[in-house]
């Protein structure tokens, strides 16, 4: 089995949304977005695009914080690349339930999969960690 293709983050637009978890459980998002629940409180809205997408709302929270996130880079992963990161990469138990959110250290890097339904996986990590990630990944540190 040929060795796969390295793993490339992008950097992603979004927005950070704090609010009540019921809120975020009520709140509409925009178009095409995906939505990463980083915590009950926090939720992390991926524009479909590098142009963008609409400002969210969160009507049910009047105080609601919404603010552009552009602090995460991200790469869309196949099963077997979650298989792979898994086996060789990850020193914790990545879980088996789809979807699900797991974070930790990757490659010794902070990072969170967003593990879908399909066995692939969402890869977030800091912008700031990026570079350093990717080149762990590929064994060159």
């Amino acid at each position: 089995m040929p060795a796969p293709d390295p793993i490339r983050f992008r950097p992603l637009e979004g927005w950070r949304i704090i609010a009540e978890p019921a809120a975020l459980d009520a709140a509409h998002w925009p178009a095409g977005s995906e939505v990463v629940r980083i915590s009950p409180d926090d939720a992390f809205v991926i524009c479909p695009t590098a142009e963008g997408c609409t400002h969210p709302t969160v009507p049910a929270d009047p105080h609601a914080i919404v603010t552009p996130e552009h602090g995460f880079a991200g790469a869309t992963v196949d099963a077997a690349h979650v298989e792979l990161l898994a086996l060789h990469h990850i020193e914790w138990q990545v879980p088996s339930a789809r979807p699900a959110l797991a974070q930790g250290q990757i490659a010794g890097v902070p990072a969170k999969l967003v593990l879908r339904a399909d066995g692939s996986a969402l890869f977030l990590v800091a912008c700031a960690a990026r570079h350093e990630l990717e080149e762990r990944l590929e064994g060159r540190q």
